[in-house]
Parts: structure tokens; sequence; C-alpha cells
């Protein structure tokens, strides 16, 4: 991850705390662990990055002027700053903390999302409205060639995908360790007024669990038991944000909560991890859909031949 992207997330943090002249905040840098190779900071690469924060995090960093002594704020915006900025910047610092382990053995992380190095052309691209031209291939070992128009990109269970719109105008989402290649295309391609609609992190994902979005799967009202102590672990990481607990059992073993999510793939996936302690009570389609999948699996343990779980789910 270079340092670029590294100081951004760094910059937010320290001016969230204090206020700072470019003086300190130049000093401040050249001793931060962020700053791994301790390159120096000039004032034209400052105010470069002050307007690449901007647009591409939705962060101000302003000066307070004169009276104020020339020192630097941050201020986030609410409209522009939302929590897929709260991802990125928690993935950056991710990221910094990694790169910060090959000189200080203090912490252990898991591995950090693989081609994080896109991820600022990326949103570069996305504030430009530049097309994306990938060398990419597909999870069934396929190569081939994307344009792409970007329009947001989401971190999902340790991996960066980028969404946006193909030259066929159909949405595509793409992981980044699958990018082999990528060039900006630095001609301004607008997304059309349609996707613009469409491709906001609230509206694309709305009711749904990660970054799978079915067409073909509606917002459903499903109930679910989860037992003691799992019921713990789900209220302290929801499963989904619509999560609400609707009942408990006198003896505390099970309580029973409702989520109004589309039953995709990876969210049964997701109720598959938790095993014998979460079980779905409604709609009933959805628990038979559930056993099926229980009864391939026991088959193909059993048999150690596969029952197109993969299909199922």
């Amino acid at each position: 991850m270079n340092n670029r992207v590294k100081f951004y997330s760094w910059l937010i943090g320290q001016l969230g705390r204090r206020r700072m002249t470019f003086a300190e905040i130049a000093d401040a840098w050249m001793d931060a662990t962020a700053n791994v190779y301790k390159e120096e900071l000039t004032l034209r690469s400052f105010h470069r990055y002050r307007n690449a924060i901007w647009s591409q995090l939705g962060y101000m960093v302003e000066c307070g002027g004169k009276a104020d002594g020339y020192r630097y704020y941050v201020k986030k915006d609410s409209v522009e700053c939302d929590e897929i900025t709260e991802w990125l910047l928690s993935s950056l610092r991710l990221a910094s903390l990694h790169d910060m382990l090959q000189y200080h053995n203090k912490v252990m992380l898991e591995a950090p999302p693989r081609n994080s190095e896109y991820l600022d052309d990326i949103l570069c691209a996305i504030d430009k409205q530049y097309q994306l031209k990938f060398h990419y291939a597909t999870p069934y070992g396929v190569e081939k060639d994307i344009m792409l128009s970007p329009a947001f990109v989401r971190l999902f269970k340790q991996r960066w995908y980028v969404i946006g719109v193909n030259e066929n105008e159909q949405v595509r989402c793409l992981p980044f360790d699958r990018i082999a290649f990528m060039e900006v295309v630095c001609k301004r391609h607008p997304l059309s007024a349609k996707m613009k609609r469409l491709l906001t992190p609230d509206n694309f994902y709305d009711g749904c669990f990660g970054i799978m979005r079915m067409e073909d799967e509606q917002i459903e009202n499903i109930c679910i038991r989860a037992f003691y102590p799992e019921y713990n672990l789900i209220e302290e990481v929801p499963l989904h944000e619509s999560q609400h607990k609707v009942k408990e059992s006198d003896d505390g073993l099970y309580r029973e909560y409702t989520l109004a999510v589309r039953p995709s793939r990876d969210f049964l996936q997701e109720l598959l991890w938790h095993g014998r302690n979460i079980v779905v009570l409604k709609p009933e389609s959805l628990k038979r859909r559930m056993i099926d999948i229980l009864k391939d699996m026991m088959q193909s343990y059993e048999t150690g031949e596969c029952r197109n779980g993969e299909e199922d789910l």
C-alpha cells in the first residue's frame, strides 16, 4: 500500500484530535509509524492530498486562517461521507498496520484485502467519471478484458469490490483480487441517469446481506432462533442491520429475531456457518430450503460425492 493512501487515513485521524499547522503535520508525518519509508511531506503534495481526501473520502481538510495560526482541521461532510467511507478508512488503517508489522512485531492481524493498491486509482476514477479497463479472471478461470464505468466500491469479508456498468450497460461487481491488470481510461464517461439512481450503496444493496444482489430474491421477513450462547455473538455482531429481537425463552436457552433480508446464497452460507446454534423458523419455504441443503451435505459426507450443494445455495 503506497504512502499516499496511508497518509489520508493518518491525517484524518490526527486532525480529528487536534488542529495542526502544516509544519506540525510534516514533522509528525516524518515520525509516524504509518510512514514506513520516512518520505518527506512537501506543501505541494499536502494540498494535492487535501483535494483527494475531499473528493474521494468526503472529508474537508480546512485551514483556520491567520486568527487560528493557519492551523488545519478536518470537517466531515454529512452528504458525501457515509458508511462506505468509514469502511474505507478502517481498511486503510488495517493495511497500514500490516505494513508496520514488518518493523513492529506487536500485533497479530488477519491478512489485508488483496490488490488494495488499486483502491486509490478506482476512487479517483469514480470522482472524475473515468472508465476502468480490467484484465480479469472469472471464478471459473476464464480470462477476459472488461471496460467498466465504476460507481462505488465495497469492502466485505476482507475483499474489495468495485461495482459499476460494463460496455453493455450491465451491472458488474468485481473483486479486486481477480484483477490481473487495470488501466484508468482518462476520458469522461458518465453513468446514465438510470444507473446513477440504481448504483448507490443504499439502493443497490437494499435488503442484501453481503455482496450478492440476486434479482430473483425479494426481501423477506425471516425469523430465526439462536441458542445460548450464540445469541450473544449475533447481538454483538448482528447478522444484518435489520436484525431485531422479538422473543426470549423463560429459561434463557434461546432468543428469536426477525430480519428483513434477501435470502441470497451468501446469507444462507452465513446461517450455515453458525451450525446447529441457529435455526430458521419462518418462512416455511426458507426453512425447507435449509433442510434440503443440510440433507445434501450429510449425503456428501457419507458418500464423498458432490450433491450440487453450491447450486442449492
